[in-house]
Order: structure tokens, then C-alpha cells, then sequence
């Protein structure tokens, strides 16, 4: 039907291909992502990606040491994050999650008692969470996972050596990383994925708590441990954490890719026609019908 003798494509074959091409760039004109299915306003965007830089900024004071700015650079966070309207970014844990850190490092940087590396620790959860929420297809939050998958097995070895002191400061190390990113894991990925790795956690907490290891136990939890890090993590199956992010293309530039590529392909179509004509006998080359 398509295809003529000789394997040349017929004028009906061309006329589709260009309607196929057309759509698959008409296609591309969509809305940025979205929670939900949940349409997303331009307005809505502008003030995550401003919330965002002023976690940044607040992240870099802190790492710094300059804590009179980054206490009110946090105040400016609190206050853009209030005017924020999440629907269709974020689920209700995620942005409560956020809420959370917020909270917790303004806790940190007003004690008395001000520990440095329990302010960059408290700067990073933010940081990062607000990464997740402006760059959904490839967060900060994802350079974790090689870490946190060497403490896991280094945490295996320990169990195996049945030193406990040291399993439970790997695990210590392992469960600090993962607090640091839960927030953003809330906004990136589903509660109950985030729910897995808590109770693993839990699950290997009690174990260690026990007079004797059982190490068929630890190794069945270690073993769900690696698993549920590759899963969060988009490592054993992409397409089912790693979203499709489709780009965004101004209609302009559909309309004028579009009209650019229906004149060529016509123009071939024309030229396929013209030689079928001469070469079977409805003419000659030149002489017309």
C-alpha cells in the first residue's frame, strides 16, 4: 500500500510520515511535570526556584560560619515557603517533611549550645530538599547513593565479624546520611517507598540490640537494605523512579519546524511522483502529461 514496486514509498507514505512527524513535536508543547497530574502555574514555579536560591544562600552561610546570615536567610526560607502554594509539586509528606527541617534548623542555630556540624547537617536537609522540588529528574540528593551503599556493606562485613561496636557506628554513619536526604526522598519518591528503608533501620537496630547477633536475620535485612537503596535510588529499575521529563518546546518553534519539514518532505513527494510518471509511461522527462 505504502511501498511501490522497486522499494520506493508511496505519495500516501510520505503524507503519512509527515503527519507522524508533525505530531511527535506538537507533542512536545506540555506543561512542566506535575504532582498529581496537576497543572503547575508559571507563577507557582518562579517561587520555588526563589525559595531555592535562598536555601542556597542560607546553606552557604552556614557552611561559612557566618550564623547572623544564616539565621536570617532561614527566616526568608520560612517566609517564602508560607507563600507557596504546593499543589501539584510536592505531596502533603513532602512539603511537611521540608516544614520539618525548617523548623529543626532554626532549633539548631538558636541553642546555646550552636554544634557546627549539627548546623550543616541541619542546612544540607534543606538544600537539598529545595533541589528536589526545582529538579525533579536529577536531584543533588542522588550523589548519596554510592556512600550510603558502601556504609551498608562495610555494615555487612562488620555483622559477618560479629563486632558489634563497629556494625553499630557503621549503621550510626549510614542512618545519619539517610536523615540527611528523608526530605527530599519524601518529595522525590512515594511515602510508603520512604517507609521501607525507616523500618529497615528499626529492624536492624533491634537486632544489634540482641545479647547474640543472628546472623541469618541481619543478613536477610542487609540483603532488603541494598535492594530498597538501589530502588529509592532509581539503580533497579529507572523507568519506574527515574520520571520522564518531557522538554519544554515553544508552539513557535513546532509551527516553523513543522512548515519546514511538510515543504521538504512535499517537495520529495512531488519529486518521487514526477519520476514514477516519466518512468511508467504517463510521459516523457520534460514533456509533461
Amino acid at each position: 500500500m505504502f511501498v511501490r514496486a522497486g522499494g520506493r514509498l508511496s505519495p500516501a507514505a510520505i503524507v503519512l510520515a509527515v503527519v507522524f512527524v508533525f505530531f511527535a513535536l506538537a507533542g512536545c508543547v506540555k506543561e512542566k511535570p506535575a504532582e498529581s497530574g496537576k497543572a503547575v502555574t508559571a507563577e507557582q514555579w518562579k517561587q520555588v526556584e526563589q525559595l531555592n536560591a535562598a536555601a542556597d544562600e542560607f546553606y552557604r552561610h552556614v557552611m561559612d560560619g557566618r550564623l547572623d546570615n544564616a539565621r536570617a536567610t532561614l527566616e526568608e526560607v520560612s517566609g517564602k515557603m508560607t507563600d507557596i502554594r504546593f499543589t501539584g509539586i510536592a505531596s502533603v509528606e513532602g512539603v511537611g517533611a521540608l516544614s520539618d527541617s525548617i523548623v529543626y534548623a532554626k532549633r539548631v542555630l538558636s541553642s546555646s549550645q550552636y554544634s557546627a556540624e549539627e548546623g550543616q547537617a541541619a542546612a544540607a536537609q534543606i538544600r537539598l530538599a529545595t533541589d528536589a522540588l526545582t529538579h525533579a529528574n536529577q536531584p543533588m540528593w542522588l550523589q548519596y547513593y554510592k556512600g550510603m551503599k558502601e556504609l551498608t556493606t562495610q555494615f555487612g562485613q562488620a555483622v559477618q565479624a560479629r563486632n558489634k561496636p563497629q556494625a553499630e557506628g557503621y549503621l550510626n554513619q549510614l542512618q545519619s546520611r539517610y536523615a540527611t536526604i528523608r526530605p527530599s526522598l519524601l518529595i522525590s519518591r512515594t511515602p510508603s517507598d520512604v517507609e521501607k528503608l525507616d523500618s529497615l533501620f528499626v529492624f536492624m537496630r533491634k537486632q544489634l540490640s540482641q545479647t547474640d547477633l543472628d546472623l541469618r536475620q541481619l543478613d536477610n535485612g542487609l540483603m532488603h537494605m541494598h535492594t530498597t537503596l538501589d530502588e529509592l535510588f532509581g539503580r533497579s529499575d529507572r523507568a519506574v523512579y527515574m520520571p520522564i521529563v518531557q522538554k519544554h518546546v515553544p508552539l513557535t518553534w513546532v509551527l516553523v519546524l513543522g512548515s519546514i519539514i511538510v515543504a521538504v518532505l512535499s517537495f520529495a513527494a512531488w519529486r518521487i511522483f514526477d519520476f514514477e510518471r516519466n518512468s511508467f509511461g504517463g510521459g516523457h522527462r520534460g514533456g509533461g502529461w
